[in-house]
């Protein structure tokens, strides 16, 4: 195993409670000891992220009608509430990236392979995105009307529906199983670019998209946006092209060459999306074309 075990986030006294509850899941044996160690790291930094994630709404909840008095004056209370929540988009950006960049850097798995364990680092960043991850599906899922209104109508929001649930189920056994961890690594550091997309949502909102941040943000955003979801995709590609498929299983062969183009596939997309509003800006000023659903969150 790439891990040892170490103490998790959240405490000893959570430790003990989910080393029990994975022992009699998982049972014992060297395998499952393998799993124990590997999904512990994931989970508890997975309910970290999830619990970060209720604190900055809370705190947006708190401070931002003090801090941003002005701008929530003039918005709807959907809007108000949309803010709230889109505070939380930030979060992913400097806590996943955090952990994934390191371990694309570090990697040093054998190319072609699909199965490698994966790093520290990349169940860490793997366990916060996806506590991100279901704290937005909650929200999705129980603010429909108005989240179908932010995203820009419900394909973008079904899109994203299915973004979160796939990426939740598939992802934690990815990365604890070892499986894909390369091709993980890269979608992982990608939340990087909600920053951007974020800031993006939160100047148009205070009607700032004349002023320079919102043009600094923007000539920021489509390098950045190319340089981690696109520039890599022929690297994917010959990954996934080239791989030795006969190491996974006939299950995990079928869920692999069908999950993991999506996300290549949509980041292409999203860049034409984001290349054709930026040149409809400089020719005509107007934001009103943004990409659907995109300057709301991005993942």
């Amino acid at each position: 195993m790439a891990v040892s075990g170490e103490p998790g986030p959240l405490g000893s006294a959570v430790d003990d409670l989910l080393r029990a509850a994975l022992a009699r899941t998982l049972g014992a044996g060297e395998g499952g000891a393998s799993m124990h160690v590997a999904f512990l790291m994931f989970i508890t930094h997975a309910m970290l992220g999830l619990l970060c994630c209720v604190a900055v709404f809370l705190t947006s909840k708190l401070l931002s009608p003090i801090v941003f008095r002005s701008v929530l004056s003039k918005l709807a209370p959907f809007e108000q509430k949309i803010w709230h929540t889109n505070m939380v988009t930030f979060f992913p950006t400097f806590a996943v990236t955090y952990f994934a960049l390191p371990a694309i850097l570090d990697h040093a798995g054998a190319r072609y392979s699909f199965v490698e364990p994966a790093s520290a680092n990349t169940l860490k960043a793997c366990g916060m995105s996806l506590g991100y991850m279901t704290w937005d599906l909650g929200v999705l899922i129980f603010d429909a009307r108005d989240q179908m209104r932010a995203y820009g109508g419900v394909l973008p929001y079904i899109l994203f529906l299915f973004h979160h649930t796939l990426s939740i189920v598939a992802w934690p056994y990815a990365v604890c199983a070892g499986r894909c961890v390369y091709f993980v690594n890269f979608f992982l550091v990608s939340e990087v670019t909600n920053f951007n997309m974020s800031l993006r949502w939160f100047l148009l909102t205070a009607k700032k998209e004349s002023g320079s941040l919102y043009m600094v943000n923007g000539l920021l955003w489509i390098p950045l946006f190319f340089a981690v979801r696109v520039a890599v995709i022929p690297r994917l590609v010959d990954e996934y092209w080239n791989g030795d498929w006969a190491q996974l299983g006939p299950v995990e062969t079928m869920t692999a060459r069908a999950m993991l183009p999506i996300p290549v596939m949509l980041n292409v997309y999203w860049m034409g999306l984001i290349a054709s509003g930026a040149l409809k800006f400089l020719k005509t000023g107007s934001t009103e074309e943004a990409p659907a659903g995109l300057e709301k969150k991005g993942n």
